[in-house]
C-alpha cells in the first residue's frame, strides 16, 4: 500500500523571500505581496503581523490600505517561488525518489518503504518538519494511504496529522468539506445543502447528489475528488523524475564535511547497493550518488556503465572522480545512492588465475566506463552494427554509454555471417586507385593507392554487392559494386572495389575499401 506525505507552506513566498533577502521582510511591520489582474492591484501573500491585523489573501489593496495606511507592499515574483519550491522539492528526495510541487506552497512526497529508515511514520514526519523549520519556514504534513486524504490532513487536521494504514475513511470523516479541495463555489453549494464535513457524503446515495447540484459535471468534481482521497479512483502524480530502479541511503545526526568521511560513507552504500543487485542478478547502467546538505541544498553525480555492473570498486572508482567536483557545504546530513537503470546479468565465467595488471586494467569495458564519465559521453563512442550490405551502412558510431531512454536495435552479427570474410580495418570512405586489369572484368594486376604502385601477387573474388535501391528512390542511384581481396608482393592484404558494369554509360572506377590484418 502507497504511503504519501503532503507537506503545506502556507507563508512560502514571504518567508522564501526572507530567506532570499532578510531585509526586504521587516519583523515588526505589515507587508503583503501584490499582483496585478484584470480587476486591479489584489494580494497574494502576507506576513504573520498583517495577517493579525485583518489584511486577506485576495482582497484588494486598495481596500487593505484604507483600514490598514501602514501596510507596506511589494511586487510578487511566483516565477522565482516555484522555481524555489522545486530545489526544496528536490532536497526532499531524501524522504522518498518520488516527490513534486503540489500547488503554488506545498509538496508531496512517496515515503513507500522508508519510514523504516527513520524508525517509524511519526519519527520520520518529526524529521521533515523540523528540517524545514531549520530554513525557517512555517510547515505542517500530513501522511495518508493518498494523495487526497494526505493533503486534507495537511491543511485542516491537528498534529500528529497521520492516517494509519487502511484508516484513511474514519480519519477524514470529520473534516470540513473545504479539504477535498473542491472550487470555492462547489464548497458554497455543498454547505448550503448542510453538507459541511466529508464524512456527511459517506451514506449519501450518489444519485441523490447529482440530484441536489444544478450540473452534472459538479456532481461529478464532488464524487471524483471523494473517491480520489479514499484511494477508491486512481489519482495521477508525475514526479520530479523518473524514480530509480533501487536505492540505499543513510542519514546522519552530524553533517559530514570531510571528504574521507564522505568516501568512507560512499563505499558502504555502494557494498550495499551491490548486494541487493547482486541478490536480484542485476547490474547497474547508471546511477547517482545524492549529497543532500544541511543548508536545504542538494549535489549529485552521475555516472554511467557500458555493461551491467554489480562491482563495488568499480562503482567507487567513477563516483571518486566526480565527488570531487562537489562541495559539502555547511555539511551533509543524508547519502543516497540510486541504481537509475538496472539490467539482468549474464553468467561470466571466473578467470582462473589474476589478471595481468590488476582486475580493472584487464577489462576493456571499465576503461571505456573511466573515459566516458571523466570526458563526457559525446566524445567516447563505438561502433554498433546495421542492417545493412553496403559495408560502410553496416556499422554505425554511437556514444559510449548508452542512453536508457534511446530504443535498442535488434542485435547484427558483424562481420556478416556469410560471404567471404572482410577486413578487419575499414576506411572512414572508399579511396580512389588507379588499377591496370588483365581483363576488363578481372581482378587489378596492379593498383596505385596514395600515389604508391603495388603489384598484385595474389587475388580472390569477385563478391558482388548490389546497392540498396529501396533506400534511394528519387535520389541519387549507387552502381553495383565488385569486391576483390587482393595480395601484393609484400604481403600486405587489400580490399578493392570496381564500382559500376562495363557496357554502361559511365565507365567503372576503382576504390581501396579496407586493410586485412
Amino acid at each position: 500500500m502507497k504511503r504519501i506525505v503532503s507537506v503545506w507552506l502556507p507563508l512560502w513566498p514571504i518567508e522564501r523571500l526572507a530567506r532570499a533577502e532578510p531585509a526586504a521582510v521587516p519583523g515588526e511591520a505589515c507587508l503583503a505581496l501584490v499582483e496585478t489582474g484584470s480587476h486591479g492591484i489584489h494580494i497574494t501573500a502576507v506576513n504573520a503581523r498583517a495577517a493579525a491585523e485583518g489584511v486577506r489573501i485576495g482582497q484588494a489593496l486598495a481596500d487593505a490600505r484604507a483600514g490598514l495606511p501602514t501596510l507596506l507592499s511589494r511586487p510578487a515574483e511566483p516565477r522565482r517561488d516555484r522555481a524555489a519550491l522545486l530545489q526544496l522539492a528536490r532536497w526532499c528526495g531524501r524522504y522518498g525518489p518520488n516527490r513534486n510541487a503540489d500547488g503554488a506552497d506545498g509538496l508531496w512526497i512517496d515515503v513507500t518503504g522508508v519510514a523504516h529508515l527513520y524508525g517509524g511514520e511519526e519519527r520520520l514526519i518529526a524529521d521533515l518538519c523540523a528540517s524545514l523549520s531549520r530554513f525557517g519556514l512555517t510547515v505542517r504534513a500530513g501522511l495518508a494511504d493518498t494523495l487526497g486524504a494526505a493533503h486534507a490532513l495537511a491543511r485542516f487536521a491537528p498534529a500528529p496529522a497521520i492516517a494509519p494504514a487502511g484508516e484513511t475513511e474514519a480519519r477524514l470523516a470529520a473534516l470540513p468539506i473545504e479539504a477535498l479541495r473542491l472550487a470555492p463555489e462547489t464548497v458554497l453549494l455543498l454547505k448550503r445543502l448542510g453538507l459541511r464535513r466529508i464524512g456527511q457524503l459517506y451514506c449519501l446515495p450518489r444519485a441523490a447528489l447529482e440530484r441536489r447540484f444544478r450540473s452534472s459535471a459538479t456532481a461529478e468534481a464532488v464524487l471524483c475528488r471523494l473517491d480520489q482521497a479514499l484511494g477508491v479512483r486512481p489519482e495521477p502524480r508525475r514526479p520530479l523524475a523518473a524514480p530509480p530502479a533501487l536505492f540505499v541511503q543513510r542519514a546522519f545526526a552530524d553533517p559530514l564535511v570531510s571528504s574521507a568521511g564522505l568516501e568512507a560513507e560512499m563505499a558502504r552504500l555502494a557494498d550495499e547497493l551491490c548486494a541487493v543487485l547482486d541478490a536480484r542478478n542485476l547490474g547497474a547502467r547508471r546511477a547517482a550518488l545524492s549529497l543532500y546538505r544541511a543548508d536545504g541544498t542538494v549535489g549529485e553525480a552521475r555516472i554511467g556503465m557500458s555493461f551491467p555492473c554489480r562491482v563495488p570498486g568499480h562503482l567507487i572508482g567513477l563516483l571518486q572522480e566526480k565527488l570531487q567536483d562537489l562541495d559539502a557545504g555547511f555539511g551533509v546530513d543524508a547519502l543516497v545512492l540510486a541504481a537509475l537503470q538496472v539490467e539482468a546479468c549474464a553468467a561470466q565465467q571466473e578467470p582462473l588465475g589474476p589478471r595481468l595488471g590488476g582486475d580493472a586494467a584487464g577489462d576493456p569495458a571499465r576503461l571505456v566506463d573511466r573515459l566516458a564519465n571523466r570526458l563526457g559521453t559525446s566524445r567516447v563512442s563505438r561502433l554498433e552494427p546495421r542492417a545493412s550490405h553496403i559495408p560502410e551502412r553496416a556499422q554505425a558510431r554511437v556514444p559510449a554509454l548508452c542512453d536508457s531512454a534511446a530504443p535498442r536495435r535488434k542485435e547484427v552479427p558483424w562481420p556478416p555471417a556469410s560471404g567471404p570474410p572482410r577486413p578487419s580495418f575499414l576506411l572512414a570512405a572508399p579511396e580512389p586507385i588507379g588499377v591496370i586489369a588483365e581483363v576488363p572484368e578481372g581482378p587489378p594486376a596492379r593498383f596505385t593507392w596514395r600515389r604508391v604502385e603495388r603489384r598484385v601477387a595474389r587475388a580472390q573474388g569477385p563478391q558482388r554487392i548490389a546497392p540498396e535501391w529501396w533506400r534511394e528512390i528519387g535520389g541519387k542511384t549507387s552502381r553495383t559494386r565488385d569486391y576483390y581481396r587482393i595480395e601484393d608482393e609484400g604481403g600486405a592484404g587489400y580490399w578493392v572495389f570496381r564500382e559500376g558494369l562495363y557496357g554502361r554509360e559511365e565507365a567503372p572506377s576503382w576504390f581501396l575499401h579496407g586493410l586485412f590484418g
